[in-house]
């Protein structure tokens, strides 16, 4: 066996594995991210975290109605260091999206690990998730998602050609869900 086919065999063991996580029980809804909540300006936004908040210049996502201007470079998730975009609606303001990547480069299959560590924290937090897809192909990609009444939440791992992508999303009523 060849040292990449065994790390993709760790990573399917790891997934299959990681269903036997303590599930909390799944809380009724939720209502953003941490101390970071649906309809916050950006002026309460920069009240709560203060200097940890990092100001830069607008991007758009004009097919979604967002922008985003401000940044947490410092959020560890299931023990895994991560940058979260915050993403404000267009017409009012106001916080609508959370958007985590992970910090760093990955080496090998660091962000699989990663994913299994973010998906056991969002399981003891959140419960077991709505839906849950993990490729055929061993160690190529998986989706977690959870639906609650005010947030979609949505963990994502892909692996194209030794390219990995860690994702996870925080999303007001849904509006980001498929």
């Amino acid at each position: 066996m060849t040292r990449a086919s065994a790390k993709v065999l760790s990573f399917v063991l790891f997934l299959l594995c990681a269903g036997n996580v303590y599930a909390a029980p799944k809380p009724s809804d939720v209502y953003g991210w941490g101390n970071l909540k649906w309809g916050m300006t950006g002026e309460e936004i920069k009240a709560v975290y203060g200097k940890d908040i990092k100001v830069h210049k607008a991007r758009e996502d004009a097919k979604e109605g967002l922008y985003s201007d401000l940044e947490l470079t410092s959020v560890t998730i299931g023990g895994e260091p991560f940058r979260a975009s915050l993403w404000m609606d267009n017409s009012t303001k106001k916080l609508s999206k959370i958007v985590f990547v992970p910090k760093g480069e990955p080496e090998g299959y660091a962000w699989a690990g990663a994913f299994i560590k973010v998906e056991e924290d969002l399981v003891s937090r959140y419960g077991d998730p709505d839906k849950e897809e993990t490729s055929n192909d061993p160690g190529t990609s998986a989706e977690r998602k959870w639906e609650f009444p005010s947030t979609v939440i949505e963990l994502s791992y892909l692996r194209i050609e030794g390219t990995e992508l860690l994702l996870l999303v925080f999303s007001e009523d849904g509006k980001d869900s498929k």
